[in-house]
């Protein structure tokens, strides 16, 4: 089968496609993943040739829809693939354009919606067109899955599978490699923010938390970048707290320097089931997050400390309270590792989409 995504440098669904990627091979399956291209994907292709994935790239500079289009047309017939599957708006409207014109299946994952900008929205109309036709749609959360629903696409190919966790091929470091790697100084508290400077993230939700804290030793780094960032130094330097905030930027393998941390906050406005926090969970760092999504669904109670969303007021109680009172968030990260490894195995993920292709194809073949 083929799996397509116009991946950034790194990400949530960038993780997830990988994860799955692998655990179909491991399985037996033929898995080619085809990427779409442009100059922000080099680190996502390096990191899925370092993994030995089937790689095909399909070079699309400036968005060459067409390209996109005759590129996956061409690998599907090439290798004789019968089903396609999506994950992300651009891959999602030409994959389908791409499988249908041969008569091939088409599965995608909704990963989440971005909404904000026009171009973004026209982008997520454009690709509900394609899901609403799909034979299959995999959303990431429940609620997502009931936001595809009221957006028209049917019921009965809506499955919902939440995202699981495969270890990284580059093994974590721990708190002192990981504050060195980072520039940082690990005898300072220090609260860390992982994904992309955008609107949605709710990067400016964290900073606001940051002014309110009554422990003002506190450092907040920021690991990603993304179009706010000049509006976020802005708004640091204006609650005055810039000389404790730091923008760390693109980070390789995110993941292996998360023991920096002593505690992980995510204050997105919307998330489907986020891979940021599985790997957090993993690297036993307490998690203080927003309320939104699938989120609720992955760090039940006892696990993490969860906060309504878009309230800086509360996020900050919340980050203030796993600072000061260290046991109890370690004994919460423990937990949440526990329940992640016996509900959100890799294994289980795996089984499921393959039931989902089975299901797609027997429905094809009748």
């Amino acid at each position: 089968m083929l799996h397509a995504i116009a991946p950034g440098p790194v990400g949530g669904a960038e993780s997830a496609v990988l994860g799955l990627t692998a655990g179909l091979a491991e399985g037996g399956v033929e898995v080619v993943l085809a990427v779409l291209a442009d100059a922000s994907s080099g680190p996502f292709i390096e990191r899925a040739r370092a993994e030995r994935r089937n790689v095909v790239v399909i070079d699309a500079p400036g968005r060459n829809y067409l390209r996109d289009w005759s590129g996956l047309r061409r690998i599907m017939r090439g290798l004789d693939l019968d089903l396609m599957h999506t994950h992300g708006y651009r891959a999602d409207m030409m994959g389908f354009l791409a499988a249908r014109s041969d008569g091939r299946a088409v599965v995608a994952t909704a990963h989440g919606f971005t909404d904000g900008a026009r171009m973004n929205r026209l982008n997520q109309w454009l690709a509900m067109r394609a899901l609403q036709r799909d034979d299959a749609v995999i959303a990431v959360s429940s609620p997502l899955a009931t936001r595809l629903a009221l957006m028209g696409v049917p019921p009965d190919r809506i499955v919902t599978i939440p995202n699981a966790w495969r270890p990284p091929s580059v093994p974590p470091l721990d708190h002192a490699a990981a504050c060195a790697r980072l520039g940082l100084n690990e005898a300072v508290p220090l609260l860390g923010w992982v994904g992309r400077l955008s609107h949605v993230k709710g990067a400016d939700i964290a900073l606001a938390a940051l002014a309110r804290l009554r422990n003002n030793t506190a450092r907040l780094v920021f690991v990603g970048d993304g179009p706010d960032r000049p509006a976020l130094e802005a708004q640091a330097a204006a609650l005055g707290v810039a000389s404790r905030v730091r923008f760390a930027g693109m980070v390789p393998q995110a993941s292996s320097i998360l023991a920096a941390f002593d505690a992980l906050v995510l204050s997105s406005r919307s998330e489907g089931t986020p891979m940021i926090l599985l790997e957090t969970i993993h690297a036993g760092v307490p998690i203080v997050a927003s309320a939104v999504g699938g989120v609720p669904d992955l760090l039940a109670p006892g696990t993490a400390l969860l906060v309504p969303p878009n309230n800086p007021a509360a996020l900050a109680t919340a980050m203030d309270d796993v600072l000061t009172d260290r046991g109890a968030a370690a004994s919460r990260a423990s937990v949440a590792r526990a329940r992640v490894a016996e509900h959100f195995s890799p294994g289980e993920w795996v089984s499921r989409h393959l039931a989902v292709y089975q299901r797609v194809m027997e429905r094809r073949a009748r």
